[in-house]
């Protein structure tokens, strides 16, 4: 009975969330209001959960919607893209420098688990092999959640401040109602949500369900088999589920408990997002890049809400998309390199 209530509570306060954030005009409204009040209430103590047992019908849904971003005017700007695209190794190495020797330094947290809170991706195989080497998996896995937090309202945050309604917000991508979509291609978009995750598995990506099923909704849309985007009370449902569990992740951290920790996470991630924005001024002064669409590349924050954030301030999914994934294959292809030799030494 219990469970339950934490469920309904969560749903609760994330519909309540979703809507303060609309009123408010904040972009991904039904992201960061459902993660907003929850993550609040769960560090108060309240017992919230999220609806994690939707998550494998959530992601693929949200990568239908990131694909119907992809038009074929998206290689328009190729050049720039290549470009930007390069610097990505440079945030790698300066992002993790920079979070490695404030760990080390300020936090004063053992080499491993300074390395592993660090690296900008990878919370799933970070904790994992911090949970085997010995590392503190609880500053490791919060450390790489509060940086997704900070970079998703941050970034938000910002692109208000200084854009306004030059970017764009959610809303202005235009509402579709599901009497728009014309059934056939509903059944298409349905079907790559259906075997988006297969696909995804087949080709042996990462981040499968819901990169799977954004291939597919992609090219459907690049070769105009699709014309419409998904309904936006499917994509709304799914930003509350996703942003609802990562709010709830946080019950059960007594704040009193955590608050170190806490406190030198959101340190770390405030950093590096600082570097992430250099990276994202040289990519645009010197090679023609959109400044907001570099940030969300280069921001600390998952593939899924950047990308998110990207579609609702009207920027380039596509570059995003293909900038996180990139990041997310050089930083495991690196990480258990430069762990292993941590790992001898500690």
């Amino acid at each position: 009975m219990g469970n339950w209530f934490g469920y309904a509570l969560g749903a609760v306060l994330g519909i309540i969330g979703g809507i303060v954030m609309q009123a408010i005009g904040s972009p991904l409204p039904w992201y960061i209001g459902p993660l907003m009040f929850n993550a609040i209430p769960a560090l108060a103590g309240v017992p919230v959960r999220g609806l994690n047992m939707l998550r494998p019908v959530a992601l693929p849904v949200l990568g239908v919607v990131l694909g119907s971003a992809f038009l074929p005017d998206i290689f328009a700007n190729a050049g720039a893209f290549v470009f930007a695209l390069s610097l990505i190794p440079v945030f790698i190495v300066a992002s993790t420098s920079v979070n490695y020797l404030y760990y080390r330094r300020v936090a004063h947290l053992d080499p491993i688990t300074s390395y592993l809170s660090s690296v900008p991706g990878g919370l799933n195989d970070m904790v994992l092999m911090g949970e085997q080497s010995g590392g503190d998996s609880r500053q490791i896995a919060l450390s790489h959640s509060l940086r997704v937090i900070v970079s998703v309202v941050g970034i938000a945050v910002l692109v208000v401040l200084i854009a306004g309604d030059q970017t764009g917000q959610a809303g202005e991508r235009g509402l579709v109602a599901f009497g728009e979509v014309p059934p056939l291609e509903l059944l298409i978009l349905l079907g790559c949500a259906a075997f988006g995750p297969l696909a995804g598995r087949l080709l042996r990506i990462p981040a499968r369900a819901i990169l799977g099923a954004l291939i597919l909704s992609a090219i459907a849309h690049l070769t105009e088999i699709v014309h419409s985007a998904p309904p936006t009370t499917i994509s709304r449902a799914a930003q509350l589920v996703l942003g609802g569990a990562v709010g709830a992740s946080f019950a059960g951290m007594h704040l009193r408990v955590v608050a170190r920790s806490i406190m030198h996470g959101l340190i770390a991630a405030v950093l590096a997002i600082c570097v992430s924005g250099s990276i994202a001024l040289i990519a645009y002064l010197a090679g023609g890049m959109d400044f907001f669409a570099s940030l969300l590349s280069y921001a600390p924050g998952g593939l899924m809400e950047m990308s998110l954030l990207a579609l609702a301030i009207n920027q380039s999914v596509a570059f995003v998309t293909i900038a996180h994934t990139m990041r997310y294959v050089i930083v495991m292809f690196t990480a258990i390199f430069i762990f292993n030799l941590l790992h001898k030494r500690d």
